[in-house]
């Protein structure tokens, strides 16, 4: 009798105690790493092109990439790599900023989704471009409060 209910009892712990370390396996749970390197990272108020290049990298593999930029500029689609699996992915992508004609500088933030061999997937900011205000420099008036 003593038997059955320890079987009982292992049956009914034993699924309970695999799920909290995922049976046991380890394996990969760390998502693709991303860099990125730029032409250059501020741009004037008639705003211009960047050279951005990108390297993923996954001991995996990488499965899958997108490129793209925040807020997304006009005309500029995200760029979407098929890696096929290699453990490291350059891609070399050209961004054109338009003017800036706000009074405070606009900021694109260049972010990277990637997800590899085994499912694990993350996205990640490789990089800002600044395109500049045309009031940027210009000093500020002073306070005409106290010249009466």
């Amino acid at each position: 009798m003593f038997m059955m209910w320890r079987r009982i009892l292992l049956a009914l712990i034993l699924p309970f105690a695999l799920f909290g370390c995922g049976g046991g396996g380890g394996g990969d749970r760390t998502p693709p790493t991303a860099t990125g390197s730029f032409s250059r990272t501020e741009l004037p108020f008639g705003g211009g092109t960047v050279q951005v290049t990108v390297t993923i990298s996954d001991p995996s593999g990488v499965a899958f990439a997108r490129i793209d930029v925040s807020p997304r500029p006009p005309n500029f689609n995200p760029t979407e790599l098929a890696p096929q699996n290699q453990q490291t992915v350059t891609a070399n992508i050209t961004i054109s900023l338009p003017a800036n004609g706000s009074v405070s500088d606009m900021v694109y933030q260049v972010r990277v989704t990637a997800r590899d061999t085994v499912g694990n997937e993350g996205t990640v900011v490789v990089g800002e471009v600044r395109v500049r205000s045309p009031l940027a420099g210009i000093p500020n008036l002073p306070n005409p409060s106290g010249a009466f």
